[in-house]
C-alpha cells in the first residue's frame, strides 16, 4: 500500500501518545535490559468475563466499577507522559542501593562520546552503526537500540529501516530495530507496522501483530488495513 495514501496531517490524542509511549517502553526494556532471548510480544486479550469487572464465578470484582453497559469504569488517572518517561528511565538506569556503578565498557564509552561529539543525526547515526558493526552478541544489540532509539524519523526511515529488511542483518538486531517503528510518526508506524506482517521473522510478525491489535483490538487481523486508513483519516 502506498505510503502516500497515509500522509494525512491530524492531531494525535492524548491516549493515542500514551498508549504509544506504553508500548515502546514495554518493548525497548525487554530488550535493552532483559536481553533477547524470550522476544515474543503477542499480546493476549483479555477474557471477555474480565474485561467486563466480572469474576468467573458470577460476582463483580470488587476493586472496579462497571456502567450500565457492563463496561468497567477506570477512576485512577493516567500518567502525563512525562511522568512516564521519568519512571522508565528511573526504573532502568538507577543502580541498586549501596552498591558502585557497574563500570563502562568500551563500547560504552564510545557509544557515550559519539553521543556527546557528534555534530549531527546522521553523524551519530553513522558513527553508532560502525560501532555496532565491530560488536557481537548482546554488545551490538544495544549499540543498535540506542541508535534507533535516538535517531529523528528522517534519520530512522533512511538508515535503520532498511536493515530490518535485509537478509543479511542478524536476527535480534532486526527485531530491536524493527521495535522502534513503534515511535515513528503514525504515517510512517502503520504502514510500516502492516508491512511487517510480512516479515519472515516469526517475532517481528508477533510484534507488529501485537502492536496493531493494541490500537484495533475490536478489528480482525485482516481488516487492519482499512482500520489504519480509517484511522489516519481521522476516522476512526
Amino acid at each position: 500500500m502506498p505510503l502516500a495514501l497515509f500522509q494525512m496531517n491530524y492531531q494525535k490524542s492524548i491516549g493515542s501518545r500514551i498508549l504509544e509511549l506504553c508500548i515502546a517502553g514495554v518493548i525497548f526494556t525487554a530488550l535493552v535490559f532483559m536481553g533477547l532471548h524470550a522476544f515474543n510480544f503477542k499480546i493476549v486479550p483479555q477474557d471477555k468475563d474480565d474485561a467486563k469487572g466480572i469474576k468467573r464465578d458470577g460476582s463483580k470484582k470488587p476493586s472496579e466499577s462497571v456502567s450500565r453497559s457492563g463496561e468497567p469504569i477506570i477512576t485512577t488517572p493516567l500518567p502525563s507522559q512525562d511522568e512516564l518517561i521519568r519512571q522508565l528511565i528511573s526504573a532502568n538506569r538507577k543502580p541498586q542501593k549501596n552498591q558502585p556503578p557497574r563500570p563502562l565498557a568500551p563500547w560504552e564509552k564510545q557509544m557515550r562520546d559519539i553521543d556527546k561529539q557528534s555534530s549531527s543525526a546522521e553523524d551519530k547515526t553513522r558513527r553508532l552503526l560502525l560501532l555496532a558493526n565491530g560488536l557481537t552478541g548482546d554488545d551490538q544489540v544495544r549499540v543498535y537500540s540506542f541508535a534507533s532509539s535516538s535517531a529523528p524519523p528522517v534519520v530512522f526511515q533512511k538508515q535503520l529501516y532498511p536493515m530490518i529488511w535485509n537478509p543479511n542483518t542478524p536476527s535480534p538486531v532486526a527485531r530491536v530495530l524493527a521495535a522502534g517503528i513503534v515511535t515513528q510518526p503514525d504515517s510512517f508506524k502503520f504502514p510500516a507496522l502492516l508491512s511487517l506482517l510480512k516479515h519472515s521473522d516469526e517475532d517481528t510478525r508477533a510484534m507488529a501483530e501485537s502492536v496493531l491489535w493494541a490500537y484495533f483490538p475490536d478489528e480482525p487481523p485482516n481488516n487492519y488495513p482499512q482500520a489504519v486508513q480509517r484511522f489516519l483519516s481521522g476516522n476512526y
